[in-house]
Protein backbone atom coordinates (compact mmCIF):
# COMPACT_ATOMS: atom_id res chain seq x y z
CA UNK A 1 0.00 0.00 0.00
CA UNK A 2 1.20 3.53 -1.00
CA UNK A 3 1.61 5.40 2.34
CA UNK A 4 -0.53 8.56 1.16
CA UNK A 5 -3.51 10.58 2.67
CA UNK A 6 -5.38 13.31 0.69
CA UNK A 7 -8.05 16.10 1.35
CA UNK A 8 -10.02 18.30 -0.36
CA UNK A 9 -10.38 22.00 -0.08
CA UNK A 10 -11.39 25.12 -2.59
CA UNK A 11 -10.12 28.28 -2.59
CA UNK A 12 -11.03 31.67 -4.11
CA UNK A 13 -9.94 31.72 -7.30
CA UNK A 14 -11.76 27.71 -7.71
CA UNK A 15 -14.81 29.38 -6.47
CA UNK A 16 -14.48 31.66 -9.27
CA UNK A 17 -12.74 29.38 -11.43
CA UNK A 18 -15.77 26.83 -11.05
CA UNK A 19 -15.37 23.14 -12.15
CA UNK A 20 -12.18 22.48 -10.02
CA UNK A 21 -10.53 22.07 -6.08
CA UNK A 22 -7.51 21.26 -4.97
CA UNK A 23 -6.12 18.50 -3.30
CA UNK A 24 -4.05 18.43 -0.65
CA UNK A 25 -2.01 15.06 -0.99
CA UNK A 26 1.09 14.27 1.76
CA UNK A 27 3.41 11.50 2.43
CA UNK A 28 2.55 9.19 5.37
CA UNK A 29 5.27 6.85 5.11
CA UNK A 30 9.12 6.52 5.92
CA UNK A 31 10.41 6.75 2.21
CA UNK A 32 10.24 9.39 -1.04
CA UNK A 33 7.09 8.68 -3.27
CA UNK A 34 7.02 10.33 -6.58
CA UNK A 35 3.62 11.67 -7.52
CA UNK A 36 3.04 12.03 -11.73
CA UNK A 37 -1.00 13.11 -11.22
CA UNK A 38 -4.18 13.71 -9.21
CA UNK A 39 -8.08 13.07 -10.39
CA UNK A 40 -11.18 13.61 -8.28
CA UNK A 41 -12.97 10.35 -8.32
CA UNK A 42 -16.64 11.23 -6.86
CA UNK A 43 -19.66 9.93 -7.88
CA UNK A 44 -21.64 12.89 -7.56
CA UNK A 45 -19.20 14.38 -10.73
CA UNK A 46 -18.17 12.99 -14.01
CA UNK A 47 -15.03 12.13 -14.58
CA UNK A 48 -12.25 14.96 -15.88
CA UNK A 49 -8.61 14.59 -17.02
CA UNK A 50 -6.12 14.10 -14.65
CA UNK A 51 -3.72 16.72 -13.33
CA UNK A 52 -0.17 15.85 -14.64
CA UNK A 53 2.10 17.05 -11.47
CA UNK A 54 5.68 15.64 -11.35
CA UNK A 55 7.20 15.79 -8.14
CA UNK A 56 8.99 13.58 -5.27
CA UNK A 57 7.21 14.11 -1.93
CA UNK A 58 9.45 13.07 0.60
CA UNK A 59 8.17 11.71 4.06
CA UNK A 60 6.25 13.95 6.12
CA UNK A 61 5.99 15.98 2.66
CA UNK A 62 2.83 17.61 1.01
CA UNK A 63 1.44 19.36 -1.99
CA UNK A 64 -1.31 21.02 -3.32
CA UNK A 65 -2.66 20.26 -6.87
CA UNK A 66 -5.29 21.13 -8.92
CA UNK A 67 -7.77 19.06 -9.49
CA UNK A 68 -10.78 19.39 -11.99
CA UNK A 69 -13.75 17.77 -11.86
CA UNK A 70 -16.81 17.07 -14.59
CA UNK A 71 -20.90 18.57 -15.09
CA UNK A 72 -22.48 17.70 -10.95
CA UNK A 73 -24.36 14.49 -10.82
CA UNK A 74 -27.63 16.51 -8.62
CA UNK A 75 -29.40 13.07 -8.29
CA UNK A 76 -26.19 11.53 -6.97
CA UNK A 77 -24.16 12.19 -3.36
CA UNK A 78 -20.87 13.23 -3.67
CA UNK A 79 -19.57 11.06 -1.43
CA UNK A 80 -17.55 8.25 -0.91
CA UNK A 81 -15.04 10.48 -2.80
CA UNK A 82 -11.20 9.79 -3.37
CA UNK A 83 -8.01 10.81 -4.80
CA UNK A 84 -6.56 8.88 -7.67
CA UNK A 85 -2.91 9.62 -7.68
CA UNK A 86 -0.27 8.89 -10.35
CA UNK A 87 2.92 7.04 -8.28
CA UNK A 88 6.08 6.80 -10.41
CA UNK A 89 7.09 2.95 -10.92
CA UNK A 90 3.78 1.15 -10.82
CA UNK A 91 1.99 -0.39 -13.41
CA UNK A 92 0.14 2.65 -14.68
CA UNK A 93 -2.94 1.82 -12.27
CA UNK A 94 -3.70 5.23 -10.04
CA UNK A 95 -3.35 4.73 -6.28
CA UNK A 96 -7.44 5.55 -4.85
CA UNK A 97 -6.84 7.05 -1.73
CA UNK A 98 -9.61 8.13 0.59
CA UNK A 99 -10.42 11.64 0.15
CA UNK A 100 -10.89 13.62 3.45
CA UNK A 101 -13.77 16.64 3.15
CA UNK A 102 -13.30 18.75 6.16
CA UNK A 103 -15.92 21.07 5.99
CA UNK A 104 -18.20 19.34 3.99
CA UNK A 105 -16.11 20.91 0.92
CA UNK A 106 -17.52 18.37 -1.56
CA UNK A 107 -20.99 18.61 -0.59
CA UNK A 108 -20.90 22.09 -0.74
CA UNK A 109 -19.32 22.30 -4.32
CA UNK A 110 -21.85 19.82 -5.32
CA UNK A 111 -24.80 21.79 -3.97
CA UNK A 112 -23.58 25.26 -5.33
CA UNK A 113 -23.24 23.79 -8.65
CA UNK A 114 -27.20 21.64 -8.70
CA UNK A 115 -28.16 25.44 -7.39
CA UNK A 116 -26.17 27.15 -10.56
CA UNK A 117 -28.19 24.18 -12.51
CA UNK A 118 -31.73 25.23 -11.20
CA UNK A 119 -30.88 28.84 -11.61
CA UNK A 120 -30.22 28.19 -15.50
CA UNK A 121 -33.38 26.72 -16.57
CA UNK A 122 -35.01 29.66 -14.11
CA UNK A 123 -33.21 32.44 -15.84
CA UNK A 124 -31.53 31.35 -18.93
CA UNK A 125 -28.66 33.59 -19.89
CA UNK A 126 -27.36 34.10 -23.36
CA UNK A 127 -23.80 36.08 -24.59
CA UNK A 128 -24.30 38.23 -27.54
CA UNK A 129 -20.54 39.54 -28.60
CA UNK A 130 -20.02 41.41 -31.99
CA UNK A 131 -18.07 40.28 -34.06
CA UNK A 132 -14.96 42.45 -33.67
CA UNK A 133 -14.51 45.52 -31.76
CA UNK A 134 -14.57 49.31 -33.03
CA UNK A 135 -10.34 49.12 -32.87
CA UNK A 136 -7.89 46.56 -32.26
CA UNK A 137 -7.52 47.49 -28.86
CA UNK A 138 -10.76 48.53 -27.69
CA UNK A 139 -12.76 46.55 -25.32
CA UNK A 140 -15.36 44.11 -27.17
CA UNK A 141 -19.19 45.21 -26.88
CA UNK A 142 -21.47 42.49 -25.68
CA UNK A 143 -24.39 42.17 -24.88
CA UNK A 144 -26.09 39.54 -22.05
CA UNK A 145 -29.40 38.92 -22.56
CA UNK A 146 -31.84 37.07 -19.60
CA UNK A 147 -34.64 35.42 -20.21
CA UNK A 148 -37.33 34.27 -18.10
CA UNK A 149 -37.68 30.61 -17.92
CA UNK A 150 -39.54 28.99 -14.95
CA UNK A 151 -38.41 32.36 -12.84
CA UNK A 152 -41.72 34.56 -11.68
CA UNK A 153 -40.97 38.22 -10.17
CA UNK A 154 -38.76 40.37 -10.99
CA UNK A 155 -35.18 39.20 -11.37
CA UNK A 156 -31.83 40.94 -11.03
CA UNK A 157 -28.59 40.90 -12.41
CA UNK A 158 -26.29 41.84 -9.74
CA UNK A 159 -22.93 40.96 -10.53
CA UNK A 160 -20.71 39.72 -13.16
CA UNK A 161 -16.85 38.74 -13.37
CA UNK A 162 -14.18 37.79 -15.63
CA UNK A 163 -11.46 35.04 -15.96
CA UNK A 164 -8.13 35.38 -16.24
CA UNK A 165 -7.91 36.40 -19.26
CA UNK A 166 -11.13 38.08 -20.18
CA UNK A 167 -12.38 41.45 -17.81
CA UNK A 168 -16.08 42.13 -18.38
CA UNK A 169 -17.81 45.13 -17.45
CA UNK A 170 -20.84 46.34 -17.51
CA UNK A 171 -23.84 48.81 -16.07
CA UNK A 172 -25.20 46.46 -13.23
CA UNK A 173 -27.16 45.94 -11.29
CA UNK A 174 -29.80 45.89 -13.78
CA UNK A 175 -33.35 44.28 -13.42
CA UNK A 176 -36.27 42.51 -15.19
CA UNK A 177 -39.24 43.37 -13.87
CA UNK A 178 -42.07 40.62 -13.14
CA UNK A 179 -44.30 41.54 -16.14
CA UNK A 180 -40.97 41.64 -18.30
CA UNK A 181 -39.61 38.27 -20.36
CA UNK A 182 -36.34 39.61 -21.29
CA UNK A 183 -33.50 41.59 -20.32
CA UNK A 184 -30.44 42.79 -22.26
CA UNK A 185 -27.68 44.11 -20.60
CA UNK A 186 -24.54 46.55 -22.58
CA UNK A 187 -21.19 44.75 -21.61
CA UNK A 188 -17.89 44.99 -22.58
CA UNK A 189 -15.50 42.17 -23.26
CA UNK A 190 -11.57 43.58 -22.72
CA UNK A 191 -8.25 41.48 -22.56
CA UNK A 192 -7.08 40.90 -18.57
CA UNK A 193 -3.72 39.61 -19.27
CA UNK A 194 -1.44 39.85 -23.01
CA UNK A 195 1.32 37.55 -21.53
CA UNK A 196 2.65 34.54 -22.81
CA UNK A 197 2.66 32.96 -19.64
CA UNK A 198 -1.15 33.42 -18.99
CA UNK A 199 -2.22 32.74 -22.65
CA UNK A 200 -0.19 29.47 -22.23
CA UNK A 201 -1.67 28.40 -19.24
CA UNK A 202 -4.77 29.31 -18.74
CA UNK A 203 -6.95 26.49 -17.99
CA UNK A 204 -10.49 28.15 -17.87
CA UNK A 205 -10.27 30.98 -19.62
CA UNK A 206 -14.31 31.06 -20.64
CA UNK A 207 -15.58 30.87 -17.03
CA UNK A 208 -17.19 33.88 -16.49
CA UNK A 209 -19.13 34.00 -12.94
CA UNK A 210 -22.56 35.35 -12.75
CA UNK A 211 -24.53 36.71 -9.56
CA UNK A 212 -28.80 36.35 -10.64
CA UNK A 213 -31.42 37.14 -7.30
CA UNK A 214 -34.79 36.14 -8.44
CA UNK A 215 -37.26 37.26 -6.33
CA UNK A 216 -37.16 38.64 -2.77
CA UNK A 217 -33.81 35.78 -2.84
CA UNK A 218 -30.12 36.58 -2.02
CA UNK A 219 -28.58 36.80 -5.31
CA UNK A 220 -27.18 33.06 -6.56
CA UNK A 221 -24.14 32.21 -8.26
CA UNK A 222 -24.27 30.55 -11.96
CA UNK A 223 -22.12 31.44 -14.89
CA UNK A 224 -22.10 33.00 -17.95
CA UNK A 225 -23.11 30.13 -21.04
CA UNK A 226 -20.12 30.52 -23.72
CA UNK A 227 -20.65 28.84 -27.13
CA UNK A 228 -18.07 27.27 -29.06
CA UNK A 229 -18.65 30.12 -31.87
CA UNK A 230 -18.74 33.18 -29.37
CA UNK A 231 -15.72 31.43 -27.75
CA UNK A 232 -13.53 31.48 -31.28
CA UNK A 233 -14.61 35.38 -31.29
CA UNK A 234 -13.24 35.79 -28.20
CA UNK A 235 -10.31 33.61 -29.08
CA UNK A 236 -9.57 35.94 -31.97
CA UNK A 237 -10.59 39.18 -30.12
CA UNK A 238 -7.68 38.28 -27.69
CA UNK A 239 -5.79 37.33 -30.51
CA UNK A 240 -5.52 40.58 -32.16
CA UNK A 241 -5.64 42.72 -29.41
CA UNK A 242 -2.95 41.52 -27.74
CA UNK A 243 -0.97 41.87 -30.94
CA UNK A 244 -1.91 45.78 -31.31
CA UNK A 245 -1.21 46.32 -27.39
CA UNK A 246 2.27 45.00 -27.90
Amino acid sequence: MIPLSAEAYRSREDDAAGGRIHVRIANTGDAPVAVTSVALDSPGFEAAPATRREVELGPGNRIDVEAEYGPVRCDTSPEPAYALIGVADRDGSPVRVPLAAPYDVLARVHDDDCAAQDLARAVPVTLIPAAAPPEPTAPLPAQLVVSRGTASGDVRVDEIGGSVLYALHGALPATMRADEDRLSVDITIDAARCDPHALAEAKKPFVFPLWIAVGSSEPEYSRIPVSEENRRILTNYLTVTCGARR
